[in-house]
């Protein structure tokens, strides 16, 4: 049986037990992160998509590193945002952390995230260094 490792970083404890659920999962050499969104570490949300994208990545970076991978490692991200049209603006900042070799990624339009200011969540799979 293959053995699973919830990874809950320092400063997610909140998270974990208000919303019952883990960061990140690892197994099998595949790290499987949580959606992941814009709010800042003092759990501040910028009003734009740029900020709250950046704060998403970052977000996403601890994590994978924290489960012991990296951005590089990423082979699929999905992007949730509640406007469509914010994409474009988003990949700008996309590339400032995947300047290359892209991974796999699916964007979706959905009607709302968990609080209302929030304009995007980001999922990703990644594998283990």
């Amino acid at each position: 049986m293959a053995s699973i490792k919830l990874i809950n970083p320092p400063g997610s404890e909140a998270v974990y037990n208000s919303f019952k659920f883990s960061q990140a999962v690892v197994a099998d050499g595949r790290v499987d992160v949580a959606g992941q969104v814009g709010i800042a570490a003092d759990f501040s949300i910028p009003d734009d998509i740029r900020g709250q994208t950046r704060n998403a990545f970052t977000n996403l970076k601890n994590i994978l590193e924290a489960a012991g991978s990296s951005l590089e490692q990423v082979t699929h991200l999905t992007q949730y945002f509640t406007d469509i049209k914010d994409v474009r603006a988003s990949d700008e900042v996309f590339v400032e952390f995947f300047p290359k070799n892209y991974p796999a990624r699916t964007v979706v339009q959905v009607v709302s995230l968990v609080l209302p200011p929030l304009k995007l969540e980001v999922q990703a799979t990644a594998v283990c260094k």
